[in-house]
């Protein structure tokens, strides 16, 4: 696994966004480039190698291309295929490829803040990235000097969520409250199962804690209650379904992050986001799209 490693004191420059949708056969070409490359999936499996390493991408998994390397489809794809892209350039010269090195070492070395990004993965369903991904695309549909430096500012907003995603944990333990570590491990496991009908008392028998003391010591480091931490989970994934899923409806949005009342959901989607579940999505009417 390589890892890249660069100062994010100063944003990346952003170049280009988009995103490819293919009904059948797409076969990425063979090309060189001189910038970075992310490509996140959202339907189908993208097949492609680059420098000599390949990459069979599923829905929800990501890979960043380095510069300078050949990258090039190995198969085409079967059935329909949709992936966000972007290609952008770090500023800094402190920026580094480790390789086989475990990238959460570089949490240890607290003197300024890092994009610390491996060459693949796979998000969580309520990552955010991909939310950032459609923003982006959004902004790079403006003209103007103004929306160029939003982009580059937007990238690297999504290049730091990235960093964020990949490495949860170490980014918990490392904050000066120093988040106890059932509690980080309690954070972990309510990101992955947010789609489940949870209740206090259950998840404090699932840890061994009495209700009671979980609520206020969860609540001393994450910020929130237990169930509204959760809740706002929900609205993530949600917000992930919303701009990535148009076909979806809101029922059956709502049944997906584990809120079997729409109602219900709509009211929360609105209490933390401060809009509609509606008007969010119709935000990002902006998408830029390519076709193959």
């Amino acid at each position: 696994m390589l890892y890249l490693v660069s100062d994010a004191s100063q944003p990346v420059t952003f170049y280009a966004a988009g995103n490819l949708t293919n009904e059948d056969q797409f076969l990425h070409p063979r090309r060189t480039i001189d910038s970075y490359e992310l490509i996140s999936v959202t339907k189908g499996i993208l097949h492609i190698a680059s420098g000599g390493r390949s990459y069979h991408l599923s829905p929800g998994q990501f890979v960043l291309l380095f510069p300078n390397e050949c990258h090039y489809g190995m198969s085409p794809s079967e059935g329909e295929l949709s992936f966000y892209w972007t290609h952008f350039y770090f500023n800094s010269e402190n920026t580094t490829v480790c390789d086989g090195q475990d990238g959460s070492s570089f949490f240890h070395k607290e003197d300024h803040p890092r994009y610390i990004l491996p060459e693949t993965g796979t998000f969580s369903a309520n990552s955010r990235v991909n939310v950032l991904f459609v923003q982006l695309l959004d902004l790079s549909k403006r003209l103007g000097s103004l929306s160029y430096m939003q982009c580059s500012y937007a990238q690297s907003t999504l290049l730091l969520e990235l960093t964020n995603e990949c490495f949860f944990r170490q980014h918990l333990l490392l904050q000066d409250q120093k988040i106890p570590l059932g509690i980080a491990d309690l954070m972990e496991w309510l990101q992955l199962n947010y789609d489940t009908a949870l209740s206090v008392n259950g998840i404090a028998e699932k840890f061994g804690y009495h209700p009671s003391y979980l609520s206020a010591v969860f609540k001393r480091y994450s910020g929130y209650p237990v169930t509204e931490y959760l809740n706002r989970q929900r609205v993530r994934v949600a917000k992930n379904l919303l701009t990535t899923m148009p076909d979806l409806s809101l029922s059956e949005i709502s049944e997906q992050v584990g809120i079997s009342d729409e109602k219900y959901f709509m009211r929360l989607f609105k209490r933390y986001e401060g809009i509609t579940a509606t008007a969010y999505r119709n935000a990002f009417y902006e998408k830029k799209k390519n076709r193959n």
